[in-house]
Parts: structure tokens; C-alpha cells; sequence
């Protein structure tokens, strides 16, 4: 069978081997039976070879890189690129293109090469990948198959300039492609841009070069380092130049050989260089197995003993230029977009091959780790690195691939209104303890606002809050978003970034002396309770900004601090949704530190009384443990990791915050890791209250409070969204109360109370997720809070995981630790 594929892939190639008569050299579609699918594009004015400051713009590089050269400049005419487009556009309201889906061309195909791959299906590929019902589906998308620049549709070297023809780069590739899409297709955004090989390269650089205008990416075995990075991909490519410079042809004219005809140009040269890549194109073992006669077209001599012995590479060359293909190469001598990969915000699963002998399988693990969020698949594969072609075939099952694409399909599916405001969130590389942290160092992904609001109790409090609207309904739906213990209201981005763009007006609070409400607050006392915050969200929201109703979500202590919220002012509560809620459970006032030890945890007097908490709480060392954290102790917690103290050694821990390393995960761990680097004021106030709002919550579910906010629970009226992981760590709080299991002890009675009062709730678990669903479900989490607000339903999916998670078969939330003397906070940071 792999014979047979091979021999079909050498048939394959040979398909194309019929000289056009349209072009002098090199033609303009590698298959030629679907050349008359084949549109094309012209862009005036492109600076070509130039370079792309990241930090600026997308719109600052529209022309291309600066200090390029155009093709007008040289005396050709203007750029030219191709494509083939299929499936039924569908048009917003001014006519853009909005369910695009970019297929880019690899190393020596075009766009009717990955026609004839992936939408008309051969051996190699396994079948179509494209069409109706497959796996990039043209009843939904509208498929752009393109032409990279330098490759037979686009401009490149052979058609004129030769060796004067600008040296591009793969981000010129990118952006001449932009180009067609913006200007000529009419594209809005793109859906998903995927590609095999080069084209997989391309598709890491769109996400660097335009993370706003790509929802996804899907590159197959792509590289995002082809220079010194990755030697032997180097070495192999150039080998194949150095094979063709080789070429006495090539050698006697220096490369200025147009004048001739083909057949007098650097032929050998060229065969030889696609000899080197034919041995290292396919697994070691694989070609081990051939006999002498099957590989021997494919091998090269500059005097071929017989009509077979290189007859392959031989005829190859004829398709292909010299100059060309040299340009082609040169382009990743010096590519490397390691640094910037963190600037990636689509969707990405990469997909590769893990015997690929050019474009290394390690590398591309290595990328996945720098891109946030990101997927890997992989296989091996008898013919290597053209694996590439059949892998979505093969993985079209994979419950990884059908998550992805279920996620570019949410993505995609509704209107969009552009978010101007939009800042790419982070926190500064180097920490400066000098600079206040909060105010100069962390950035938000929308402007921060700041206002004054008192409490109950009479304190007025600086609170900074988020507050956008990017549409035109001059009275909208509305969204305010409560953030979690020890948390902060950027941290939600991804979600307000969904509900913006479809309609709904969001404020998202800090709440007293977390995030950006912590500044002007260091002097303040940390001891303020629920109610107190309670004060000064309904303050803001309604007094201030004048919203009299509003959808409120609430994650971990924020969902606890909604509930209590809706119980006292109904009337401002259309429906709430809570994310891995603390409040759907009891506790008792004192807490056994040991076998003799019992200390009273909750007294009333604590409650705005920062000394007698300190007198009772600090007997339990939670709160030193947090000040003492050291960076890595962070970075294990926080991705579910524990390490040995004395052989260092790693492994998964039951507790953590995320089971998903995605881009508003990194923003949490790096503001809490900034933290241990920044005014030590700034860290000991976030100390403070991170653990004094344990006491907060369990205060006022106390089991013998006949007015327990967990007592009362039955008085909300509203609809509501109740939302759980089902690897969830810290609920039920098992330190403080005993409860172990999330689904028996706090779903089911939760869920039976409120049907029993007529109010039940809609209730979806998340397979694979933590505490934070947000970012462990980047997309379903939050299109599911966005169809909450606007329908006031959810797809919960299949029941069946409900149902495990409520019968007990599901493994039972992590058993929160006893607290003792020294111990950290896992499992008390609800």
C-alpha cells in the first residue's frame, strides 16, 4: 500500500508536467484542467521586501513594509495575485464579506493544487476537505484558495524582473493576500485561514500580522522559524539553492539566463535541488523499504545512466525557475516569528506530522506553548511531510477537531459591531517596583474609567470600571460582569469582546482594592464586607451610570456577590449568570486548625475590624503563604502542577486555576506574578484582601443565619444561567464545611430547591474545565453568556454529562485540603 502511494504521488506530480504555451517560462496554474477556475487580482503600489513594525497599526502597512520597492518602481506593472473562490458569501449590512475562510498555497502548489487536494479529493489527501457537509463546509463558508506572491498565479521573479524582482518575505505573502480579501473580495473578517506546509507558515503569520481580522487558524505543518533556529529545515533548503547555483548555466550567466530558451535555462540545477528534497520530503523509513528502480526517477546525476534514472526531478524542472525558486527559499532564511507569537489571539489548532523531516515536529510543540490557547494534533505518516494533505481526513472525528471547528463556527456566526477601543490586554515585560503597578504597568483591553462611590458603611471608595457599547440601539441589552476572588475585571476581555460585538453595552467593575480599584485605595483597610461591594457596584451602575436594569454575571465570589445582589435589589436584575458561583453552600462558624485546635473563623465583629480578623485568621498562616509565593510556585499552581521541594520534579495536581493555557489565562498569571515584582504596598493590599474575602463569603452563608444568603436563595425570581466545570477544584469549599462532591451536594440540591420554588435554572457543565471557564472555554463560554443575554438560552449540549456529574459517576470535585498552619490558599480561591 505505501508503494502504492508513493507511486501515486510521483504520478501526482507528474500531472502537471505539460508546458503551457500562455507564459514564456513558467505558467500560471499548476494544474491546468482547472485554470479556468482561476481569478485574478491587481494591487497598485505595493512596497515589496519592506519591513512591518508589529506595534503599529495593521492599517500603517496597508502598502506593505516600509522602505520596500513596488514592481511600478522597477518598470513591470502593477501586483498581481490569484485565487479560486467557492461556497455563498454571506454579506453585514454594508456588504462585507463576514464567513470567509482563507486557504493558502504551499511551497511549489497554487491554488489549483489544493483544489485538486482538498476540494476535489485525491489518494494522497484521502478525499475532498472542502465542499458541502466536509470539513470546511461551503454551505457555511466562503473559500478563498490563493496564490502566494512569488508562486504561478502572483508576481513573481520569472515573469520579467528576474534577480531584480524585490526579495519578499512571508509577511509580504500575507499582507498581499490582506490586500485581495480587503480590497477586491470585500472581506470583512475571516473565519479561519489554514494552510499545508508554506501555507501553514503563512497562517502563523497572519495571526502575528492581523490578530483582530482572523477569528482562527489552522496551520498544518507549518514552521514559524525556517533561519537558524531550525538548522537542518535551513541546511536542507539550502542545500537545494546551493544545488541550483551549482548549474553551469547558472554559474556562466550568474542567473541572468532569460534571454535563453527553457530548455537552455538552469534545468539540472533545479532537478537537483528537488532531488534533495524528494530524499528528505518523505520518512527515512519509508524510502528504505523502495527498491532501486521506484526511487531512482526521483534521483539526480548530471549524466543520467538510463531513461528512468532522473527522469522525474528532470521533467519537474522544466515547471519550475531557477530565479524563482531561489527567491522562495530566501524568504525563510531569515524568518522567525518566535517573539511574536504571543500576539496571537485567533483560535489556532496546529496540525503536524511527527516524522516530518523538514519542518520539525518538535519545533512546532515548541510554538504551540507560545501560542495562547492553542491545539496541537499530529500522526506519523508513511510519506512524511506530505502528510500534510490527508491529516484533516484522517482527524475528522477527533473530538479536538470538532471542538475547534465548532468554535469557528460560533465565532462566525453572528452579526459584528468593529471595537475601536480594543487594547491588546498584558502586563509589562520588565516589572518597575518604583512605578505604581496597577496604574502604569497593567493594560486593560478596553480604556479604564475611575469613579467615586461609597459604601454602606460610609468609606467612599475609587473604582475603576470598564464601560463599552459599539453599537447604535440607543437602549441595548446590558451586561455587568463581577469578577472572582482575587481576580480583576480585564481578566473577562473574551467575553466582553463576544457581547460587544453583538450588540450588548458592558460595565465590568473592579471591585474595592482589586485591579484598577486598587489605586487610590492603599490606605483603606481591607476589611469590607460583601455587602459594602454590594453598595458600591449598585452605586456605580445604577446611581451613577443610570442603568435601572441590567443582566449581572458573577464568577466565583462575584457570582456569590450577584446572587446577594439580586436579593436586595430585584428590580435591577433582568437574570443572572453565574460562573463556578461560591454561595450555593453552608459553613460553620469555627474550623478544626487540628486534631486540639478549633478556631472561631467567622464573627461579626471581624467583618469591617481588620486587627481582630488578623487575631483570628492569621492562626491559620493562609494569608503569609500567599505574601510568600515565589514566581514558580505561581506558574505551578495556577496550571494545575505541584513540585517536589527537594528533586524538583513536576507533576498534575488536583487544584489550579487553568486547565487551558489561553490568552486571558497568561494575562491572570502574569498580573499575579507581576505582582511579586511591584511595590510590595501594592501586593501586600491584593494579599489582604484575597484572603480576608474568604471570610467575606463564608459569612454570610453561615448555618445557623436564618438569613443566610444560601437560605434565601429560593427568593430569586429571575432566569438564571448556572454554569459549572466539570473539573472543578475549589466547590464545594471542603476545608471549611466537610462537602465533597459538586454534583450531589451543591447542583442537585441547588437545582431541586429552585425547581421547587419555579425558578429553574438553566444548567450547562463544561467537559475538561476548571474554575475559570472563561478561559478554559475562550468561545462556547462566552457565546453561551451572550445567547443567555440576548434569548435567554443556552445549547447545554448533551445531557449526558449533567447527568453523570449529578449521579456521581463523574469524578467528584477536587477534595479541597484542611487548612493548616503554613498552608497555601489552593482550594480557597473561590
Amino acid at each position: 500500500m505505501r508503494r502504492l502511494l508513493c507511486s501515486f504521488v510521483l504520478v501526482l506530480c507528474a500531472f502537471a508536467f505539460v508546458r503551457a504555451e500562455a507564459q514564456p517560462f513558467t505558467r500560471r496554474a499548476s494544474q491546468v484542467q482547472y485554470e479556468n477556475l482561476k481569478q485574478y487580482a491587481e494591487i497598485a503600489n505595493f512596497r515589496i521586501g519592506g519591513k512591518y513594525d508589529l506595534d503599529a497599526d495593521p492599517e500603517t502597512f496597508q502598502d506593505g513594509g516600509a522602505g520596500g520597492a513596488t514592481l511600478e518602481s522597477l518598470g513591470a506593472g502593477k501586483l498581481r495575485t490569484a485565487y479560486i473562490a467557492l461556497g455563498t458569501p454571506i454579506r453585514n449590512a454594508a456588504g462585507e464579506i463576514t464567513n470567509a475562510v482563507v486557504v493558502n498555497s504551499y511551497y511549489s502548489g497554487d491554488c489549483t493544487d489544493m483544489y485538486a487536494q482538498w476540494v476535489v479529493g485525491t489518494a494522497l489527501s484521502g478525499g475532498p476537505v472542502i465542499g458541502p457537509g466536509r470539513v470546511i463546509d461551503t454551505n457555511r463558508y466562503y473559500v478563498v484558495l490563493v496564490d502566494a506572491l512569488g508562486l504561478w498565479g502572483a508576481s513573481k521573479p520569472s515573469e520579467g524582473l528576474g534577480q531584480k524582482f524585490p526579495q519578499y518575505s512571508y509577511q509580504d505573502m500575507v499582507q498581499v493576500t490582506y490586500r485581495l480579501l480587503r480590497d477586491q473580495l470585500k472581506v470583512a473578517h475571516v473565519a479561519l485561514v489554514t494552510g499545508v506546509s508554506m501555507g501553514g507558515t503563512q497562517t502563523y503569520v497572519w495571526g502575528v500580522m492581523h490578530p483582530g481580522f482572523v477569528d482562527a487558524l489552522m496551520p498544518i505543518g507549518g514552521t514559524t522559524q525556517s533561519d537558524g533556529e531550525d538548522p537542518v529545515g535551513n541546511w536542507t533548503f539550502q542545500l537545494m539553492t546551493s544545488a541550483i547555483e551549482s548549474d553551469p548555466v547558472w554559474r556562466a550567466t550568474g542567473g541572468n539566463y532569460y534571454n535563453l530558451p527553457k530548455d537552455k535555462h538552469p534545468n539540472q540545477g533545479v532537478a537537483f535541488g528537488w532531488s534533495i528534497l524528494s530524499l528528505t520530503g518523505y520518512d527515512f523509513g519509508f524510502r528504505s523499504t523502495q527498491n532501486w528502480a521506484a526511487v531512482q526517477p526521483d534521483v539526480f546525476y548530471w549524466t543520467p545512466p538510463n531513461d528512468k534514472a532522473g527522469s522525474s526531478v528532470a521533467a519537474r524542472a522544466l515547471l519550475f525557475d531557477a530565479v524563482d525558486l531561489i527567491w522562495r527559499n530566501r524568504a525563510g532564511e531569515t524568518y522567525n516569528i518566535n517573539a511574536d507569537l504571543g500576539r496571537i489571539r485567533s483560535r489556532t489548532l496546529v496540525m503536524h506530522i511527527s516524522n516530518d523531516n523538514w519542518l520539525n515536529f518538535t519545533l512546532a510543540k515548541k510554538a504551540v506553548e507560545r501560542i495562547p490557547g492553542a491545539d496541537l494534533l499530529s500522526e506519523d505518516s508513511p510519506v512524511a511531510h506530505y502528510g500534510v494533505f490527508s491529516i484533516l481526513n484522517h482527524m475528522e472525528k477527533n473530538p479536538v477537531l470538532v471542538d475547534f471547528m465548532a468554535d469557528v463556527a460560533r465565532l462566525q456566526s453572528e452579526p459584528r459591531f468593529a471595537l475601536k477601543n480594543y487594547r491588546v490586554p498584558g502586563v509589562a515585560a520588565t516589572i518597575d517596583p518604583k512605578k505604581p503597578f496597577w496604574a502604569d504597568q497593567v493594560t486593560y483591553p478596553f480604556p479604564v474609567k475611575f469613579a467615586k462611590a461609597k459604601d454602606g458603611h460610609g468609606t467612599e471608595w475609587n473604582i475603576g470600571y470598564m464601560d463599552e457599547y459599539a453599537g447604535a440601539d440607543p437602549n441595548p441589552p446590558i451586561l455587568v460582569i463581577i469578577h472572582g476572588k482575587g481576580a480583576f475585571g480585564g481578566h473577562y476581555g473574551n467575553v466582553m469582546i463576544d457581547a460587544l460585538q453583538r450588540g450588548i453595552r458592558v460595565i465590568v467593575p473592579d471591585l474595592p482594592q482589586y485591579g484598577m480599584s486598587a489605586i487610590g485605595n492603599l490606605d483603606k483597610s481591607p476589611a469590607r464586607t460583601m455587602d459594602d461591594m454590594r453598595d458600591v457596584v449598585h452605586s456605580l451602575v445604577v446611581d451613577q451610570l443610570g442603568v435601572k436594569n441590567a443582566v449581572y454575571m458573577g464568577h466565583s465570589l462575584g457570582g456569590q456577590l450577584v446572587i446577594g445582589y439580586a436579593l436586595r435589589w430585584p428590580e435591577a436584575v433582568k437574570s443572572l449568570v453565574l460562573e463556578a458561583p461560591a454561595g450555593l453552600e453552608e459553613y460553620p462558624a469555627d474550623v478544626k486548625l487540628g486534631p486540639d485546635k478549633t478556631v472561631r473563623l467567622v464573627d461579626p465583629a471581624m467583618g469591617r475590624d481588620w486587627n481582630k480578623w488578623k487575631e483570628a485568621w492569621d492562626q491559620t498562616g493562609i494569608r503569609q503563604a500567599e505574601l510568600n509565593r515565589t514566581e514558580q510556585s505561581v506558574r505551578d499552581f495556577f496550571y494545575f502542577q505541584k513540585r517536589d521541594p527537594i528533586t524538583g520534579a513536576v507533576s498534575p495536581s488536583d487544584s489550579g486555576y487553568f486547565l487551558r493555557d489561553s490568552e486571558y489565562a497568561r494575562f491572570h498569571t502574569e498580573q499575579r506574578v507581576g505582582l511579586i515584582k511591584a511595590d510590595p504596598r501594592e501586593l501586600e493590599q491584593w494579599v489582604n484582601v484575597f484572603i480576608f474575602d474568604i471570610y467575606g463569603m463564608i459569612s454570610e452563608l453561615q448555618k445557623d443565619d436564618p438569613n443566610s444568603i444560601y437560605k434565601r436563595l429560593t427568593q430569586l425570581k429571575m432566569p438564571i444561567f448556572l454554569s459549572f466545570g466539570d473539573r472543578e477544584p475549589f466547590i464545594p469549599g471542603t476545608a471549611f464545611n466537610g462537602l465533597k462532591n459538586l454534583g450531589n451536594d451543591i447542583i442537585v440540591p441547588f437545582m431541586a430547591r429552585m425547581a421547587k420554588a419555579g425558578n429553574a435554572p438553566v444548567l450547562k457543565i463544561y467537559p475538561e474545565t476548571g474554575h475559570f471557564i472563561h478561559t478554559d472555554n475562550p468561545v462556547e463560554f462566552p457565546d453561551d453568556v451572550v445567547s443567555f443575554v440576548l434569548t435567554g438560552h443556552v445549547n447545554t449540549g448533551s445531557a449526558a454529562i449533567i447527568d453523570r456529574m449529578t449521579n456521581g459517576t463523574l469524578p467528584a470535585a477536587a477534595a479541597t485540603p484542611q487548612v493548616a498552619s503554613g498552608a497555601p490558599t489552593a482550594g480557597l480561591n473561590k
